[in-house]
């Protein structure tokens, strides 16, 4: 007999990872997951940072490149990964034997994003590729092709499968996206504390990222903003609610109405305000159910489509 409060634990743990969701939700987020790859993949060249000069690679750790299997100079195996990857990004987007494709890709992104700064920053991270390099492992091991697929992974058995083999993943899915916000807030606490949110701070910040001509796109609106000392409190308050919050869409689904489009405003008022872009903002899609928006149903029981 399990203890009473552990058994709490156990029902709640199994409620939140392996609620019944559907194959479309699924297939979804790896449609989203494989484009915004791809979108950000075929914008790179990794070949040519990899021949860049030794000059540029001097302060790179060597434990660092040993972390990414880096090794500088070899332009044509990089080029050769590159396309690798782009194709294999296309099978998992249409669905083409989608589970081995997504852990090639990842496996094969997580060696070439780190191209793209590990030559001028020690932390290689939030360049585009790292959720998607994480959430493409998670498809991989999951059944992400059981529908919107051209050719689905083949299944051992042909057994019905429960509405929880497609829950567990979409919620890691989701949970690799409620932690950038709540990181997010927590770095900001932990470096500066409740004062981040000071007027004086954030008007810092707007005026740091809009006094730059040389990459500075969108100016007018930062500029205003700071002017304001009450809007840049309200700005550094909401910011850190916002971000400390978000992870009520990942408990109750009824949040989500407001908090998605929130976020996704919350990112166009960060593009133009500081010329600061998320790339992976098209990701926040992934806590859409897509199953209730074609067929104007709900998910309120288990989805257990058959394989043959």
């Amino acid at each position: 007999m399990i203890p009473f409060p552990l058994a709490t634990v156990q029902q709640r743990w199994d409620r939140f990872w392996f609620a019944p969701d559907s194959a479309v939700n699924l297939a979804v987020a790896r449609i989203l997951v494989s484009a915004q790859a791809l979108w950000v993949l075929l914008s790179r060249d990794y070949a040519g940072l990899s021949g860049l000069p030794a000059p540029f690679w001097a302060g790179t750790r060597i434990s660092a490149r040993l972390r990414y299997l880096v090794f500088p100079g070899h332009e044509t195996l990089e080029s050769t990964l590159q396309v690798v990857a782009i194709g294999a990004l296309i099978a998992v987007l249409l669905g083409f034997y989608a589970r081995p494709a997504s852990l090639i890709a990842g496996a094969l992104l997580y060696h070439l994003a780190p191209l793209e700064a590990l030559f001028w920053t020690p932390a290689p991270y939030v360049r585009g590729q790292t959720l998607v390099t994480l959430c493409l492992i998670v498809l991989g091991a999951s059944r992400c092709d059981d529908a919107l697929a051209i050719r689905p992974t083949p299944a051992a058995g042909g057994q019905a499968v429960s509405g929880g083999a497609y829950g567990w993943p979409l919620r890691l899915i989701q949970l690799f996206l409620a932690e950038v916000y709540l990181f997010s807030a927590l770095t900001k606490l932990t470096a500066s504390g409740w004062g981040w949110a000071s007027p004086t701070n954030i008007r810092n910040w707007l005026l740091r990222a809009t006094d730059d001509p040389e990459w500075t796109v969108f100016h007018q609106l930062g500029e205003w903003l700071a002017s304001h000392p009450a809007v840049c409190l309200g700005i550094g308050v909401g910011t850190l609610l916002f971000e400390l919050g978000f992870g009520l869409a990942l408990f109750r689904k009824s949040t989500r109405v407001w908090l998605v489009p929130a976020a996704l405003l919350f990112h166009l008022g960060i593009l133009f305000s500081m010329n600061l872009t998320f790339l992976s903002a098209p990701l926040l899609l992934v806590f859409v159910d897509w199953e209730k928006v074609g067929s104007g149903r709900s998910l309120d029981r288990p989805v257990a489509p058959e394989r043959t």
